[in-house]
């Protein structure tokens, strides 16, 4: 993998002539380096340095790369302007993420609903997501490598709750969906919604896109149904209700252990991954379904 210095030597053609630009890195992510790159005073691209276990984390780079530029061409994203191993280049989307303790009103929900209603009606691929062999994998891989005796405690717990966790059943007819529709993942400006970041895009259920996002965005019960009648269509039934619920339970250990796999494998820069994996198993309203005792 190219350091980032090298990359920007090759990206001349998309770099102001005058060689004049300003590299800021952006924070809210947690899997890859990300900045933006701005001229005349102006956001204008952003650049995205991914990480390394991409086949442990469950990252199909070339398959996330069809993903994104398909849905760039139905304006569901940004376009991708360049691209090379690890690097990624994307126009800027003018506009605002969600904050974590997002609050939404019916105008802020409604784009972000039909921005996923559009996804889920995009054309098939290869590829499945089915978050529960992801946890699996991910707690084997746990159970293989880990050697600090500070992560015996985090890796018993982690897998006492995946014996715990209820599983939905999977359907017959699967979507694209996102798969990870967290509030730093979605970009709203004025009533139009775009999603950014693809590597958890696959086909799966598309309940599990709206338990993410039920979950993440804190949706209550009646902004459930608004979101469940624009994305599915209908009203939402008992067991369509018990499915999304389900999936809530398996985002929230989703990224528990996605937190100590990164600890392990020792390729989160200077994410403590063990740090944050106490705060939101200790956060009440990210985790109101696993306790230690």
């Amino acid at each position: 993998m190219y350091a980032l210095s090298e990359y920007l030597k090759q990206m001349n053609s998309i770099l102001p002539k005058d060689g004049v630009y300003e590299l800021v890195p952006l924070e809210e992510g947690f899997s890859n380096q990300t900045f933006c790159i701005r001229w005349c005073n102006q956001p204008q691209l952003v650049l995205r340095l991914t990480q390394e276990s991409d086949d442990l984390f469950g990252v199909n780079r070339e398959l996330e790369s069809h993903i994104w530029r398909q849905a760039a061409q139905q304006g569901l994203t940004a376009n991708i302007v360049w691209q090379q191993q690890s690097c990624v280049v994307s126009q800027f989307l003018a506009g605002h993420t969600f904050s974590w303790a997002v609050a939404h009103q019916d105008a802020t929900l409604k784009p972000v609903c039909e921005v996923v209603q559009r996804l889920h009606q995009q054309p098939s691929v290869s590829q499945e997501y089915c978050v529960y062999e992801l946890l699996e994998r991910w707690l084997q891989a746990l159970s293989e490598n880990h050697c600090d005796s500070d992560m015996l405690t985090p890796i018993e717990q982690v897998q006492r709750f995946y014996r715990m966790l209820p599983k939905a059943q999977r359907p017959d007819t699967l979507v694209l969906s996102h798969n990870d529709l967290n509030p730093k993942n979605v970009i709203l400006k004025s009533n139009r919604a775009w999603l950014i970041d693809w590597e958890c895009a696959a086909m799966n259920d598309p309940l599990f896109d709206l338990g993410v996002l039920a979950h993440a965005h804190h949706l209550n019960y009646e902004q459930l149904q608004q979101a469940y009648s624009i994305i599915i269509g209908g009203a939402l039934d008992e067991e369509h209700r018990y499915r999304i619920e389900c999936y809530r339970q398996a985002y929230v250990l989703r990224e528990l252990v996605w937190l100590l796999l990164r600890q392990v494998m020792g390729g989160a820069h200077e994410l403590d991954g063990v740090q944050w994996y106490h705060a939101l198993l200790n956060d009440p309203v990210f985790n109101p379904y696993f306790k230690t005792e």
